[in-house]
């Protein structure tokens, strides 16, 4: 069974219509997906059963705020962006997850110890897909 570091982690984003480019300072991201069945049973019927509802996600992104990364500034609320998430690197064969999302929050904040933060909550808009480079 094959691990990955977190350290060969990426993600790559573009608004609609730009190029793709890799976030920088990225610590952390996360996408959750969900498919919520719809009830399908009739009278008559002695079981309950169901059908494949609709596909909702999200997806979210810590970064250290680097007001000088274009992909970064590129997460504004209210935008949508085309995401790419990299478990296992970018190299051919590796992992690939995206589809296109709403930016529905981000968050800055500084600690007097630390170095200031970005985080950006997403919602999809559309399909998720798995595949590879």
């Amino acid at each position: 069974m094959a691990t990955h570091f977190g350290s060969d982690a990426s993600v790559k984003l573009v608004t609609t219509g730009g190029a793709v480019a890799t976030v920088g300072e990225v610590q952390s991201w996360s996408t959750s997906n969900s498919n919520a069945p719809v009830e399908s049973t009739s009278m008559g019927d002695t079981s309950r059963t169901y059908v494949k509802g609709l596909s909702e996600g999200t997806a979210s992104i810590t970064m250290h705020l680097d007001p000088d990364d274009a992909a970064q500034d590129d997460l504004r609320e209210g935008d949508q962006v085309d995401c790419e998430f990299y478990m296992e690197g970018t190299d051919s064969g590796d992992q690939k997850l995206s589809g296109t999302y709403f930016v529905t929050s981000v968050e800055r904040g500084a600690t007097f110890d630390g170095i200031a933060t970005l985080s950006a909550e997403l919602q999809l808009n559309g399909a998720f897909t798995v595949g590879t480079v």
